[in-house]
């Protein structure tokens, strides 16, 4: 009965925190293939460490993390910049599959308009990649997935304080980053 349970638990994980999983690594990693990995060894280390599982626990923040800590176990693999293909595959909301290069901006917008939104969304990315694991982490769960500082605090394993902390130098060290690449150089 036990087993099954555990069945049960991991396949409720799998369904319900699968894609929020997915896009927080991909955050992290900036990689389709990376964040698979990184997804696909914290389900490992879910199955191998089950036992540890404290069920009063939200299941949630006891997964993410475990994904959490294998980014930073393995961040130096993690931190290198790569480039994904325009033809690979993506599965979007609404189930749909279509190439990546088919999801990009309507071509009747401006290529200029265009250029410059993506050259924003690099800065941005590029800014966020050179922040301390920490802080990186920090910003992925409370701005891009909407964690809140009690959910992000159980994750990490930190005082509020302390994520509220991580937050703020967070914010201010990626603002930095940005001003100092919008007047050209790279620190």
């Amino acid at each position: 009965m036990v087993q099954a349970d555990r069945a049960r638990d991991v396949e409720r994980l799998v369904c319900d925190y699968g894609e929020r999983a997915f896009r927080f690594a991909y955050r992290l990693t900036s990689n389709v293939e990376d964040a698979r990995d990184l997804v696909q060894e914290a389900y490992r280390r879910v199955l191998r460490s089950w036992e540890t599982y404290d069920a009063r626990q939200p299941l949630e923040n006891w997964f993410f993390s475990i994904l959490r800590h294998v980014f930073l176990d393995g961040a130096k693999r993690y931190e290198r910049h790569h480039y994904v293909s325009l033809h690979v595959r993506l599965q979007g909301d609404d189930g749909d599959e279509a190439a990546l290069e088919d999801t990009l901006a309507d071509r009747r917008e401006a290529l200029l308009d265009r250029l410059e939104r993506e050259e924003d969304i690099g800065r941005l990315r590029e800014a966020l990649n050179r922040l301390d694991y920490e802080f990186r982490s920090a910003l992925v769960m409370c701005d891009m997935e909407g964690m809140s500082y009690e959910e992000i605090s159980r994750i990490v394993d930190a005082p509020i304080g302390t994520v509220r902390s991580r937050i703020s130098r967070g914010r201010a060290a990626l603002r930095r980053r940005l001003l100092e690449t919008e007047e050209g150089g790279r620190p």
